[in-house]
């Protein structure tokens, strides 16, 4: 395949009427008819993340445009979503800054409140930011996204900006599918979602909380700046952790045990295979995680160990102030 795709570049670079060239419309169709099963033999084990370099020898290998790529990946990660409610898979492809190629799916609770389902974008998100992700390009969908789900991109430094894409439709802007939108900015914050955040001393005897101290200590809280973080422990001793993730409406948050299972579910883990489960946060948090995470720990792994730490941590600068008569409630 590498070598008709490179053969169609020499065509394309020749200034010859392709249209009369057979073996220009076979590699172009041999490109955009690629089926799912073709698309999942270039691909890692576990998709969750692509990294940039494989992405391109993706683009090459395939001849599929970029945004072709990221289209064809959508039906392949809706057959990693969860969805125990409603039976609608949701998967999302988002495109980084650093040219890597992330999955989003939905995470659905049985036996819990809705308001703790993960929607496939913001999976896609936390994925994001759990792998070091600064920025969101491009996201593909095979539909529209929820009011939910543009609140929560629009999180976002320069959310704005992103280009949403759906199928038999030009591209779009965030800004178009979310105009007069309330963001950060309004309350006076400069900074965004997958900003990085510089990585602070987090010393403590015990490995699974040093770990989710250090995911607390990544939390994007500019609203209630009451961080926390999660360490989940599987039954072969490995570590996932996940950060609490705010937003400006408030109701998109992610708690930090969501963001954790996010990092559990890249790695090819389950439910089953968590064993303790460690919460890191404030000694007297303008609002706490225990009872929602110890809660939905139950639900999902009731034979796991759970762990509540409650660390003096330092106080990050999130730069909010009152504008106008517009203040943090």
């Amino acid at each position: 395949m590498k070598k008709n795709f490179i053969t169609l570049m020499s065509l394309l670079a020749l200034n010859s009427p392709l249209t009369a060239v057979p073996e220009f419309h076979n590699l172009l169709n041999q490109s955009t008819t690629m089926s799912t099963a073709d698309i999942k033999k270039l691909i890692p084990a576990h998709p969750f993340l692509i990294e940039a370099a494989e992405v391109h020898e993706i683009l090459q290998t395939s001849g599929l445009t970029l945004h072709e790529l990221m289209q064809k990946l959508i039906p392949i990660a809706q057959e990693l979503s969860h969805p125990a409610i409603s039976q609608y898979k949701v998967g999302a492809v988002g495109l980084g800054e650093s040219g890597a190629i992330y999955l989003g799916v939905n995470l659905e609770f049985t036996e819990f409140p809705l308001n703790q389902c993960v929607h496939g974008e913001q999976f896609l998100v936390a994925n994001m930011k759990n792998a070091g992700e600064t920025g969101l390009v491009s996201i593909a969908l095979s539909a529209a996204p929820c009011g939910h789900c543009r609140q929560f991109l629009n999180e976002i430094d320069d959310g704005q900006s992103i280009k949403i894409l759906i199928p038999n439709r030009s591209p779009l802007k965030l800004s178009e599918l979310l105009p007069d939108s309330f963001g950060p900015q309004d309350l006076g914050f400069k900074g965004g979602l997958l900003n990085p955040l510089p990585m602070l001393e987090a010393n403590h005897a015990c490995p699974v909380t040093a770990k989710a101290l250090q995911a607390a200590q990544q939390s994007y809280a500019p609203y209630s700046n009451s961080q926390s973080g999660v360490a989940i422990k599987t039954r072969d001793a490995q570590i996932f952790t996940g950060s609490y993730l705010e937003n400006v409406g408030f109701n998109p948050s992610l708690s930090p045990l969501q963001t954790a299972l996010v990092a559990l579910f890249v790695a090819g883990k389950d439910y089953e295979d968590i064993s303790e489960v460690v919460l890191v946060e404030d000694l007297a948090p303008m609002i706490s995680q225990a009872a929602i995470t110890e809660q939905l720990l139950k639900s999902v792994a009731p034979e796991a160990a759970f762990k509540l730490e409650k660390i003096d941590l330092p106080q990050r600068q999130w730069r909010i102030q009152k504008c106008g008569n517009t203040s943090i409630h």
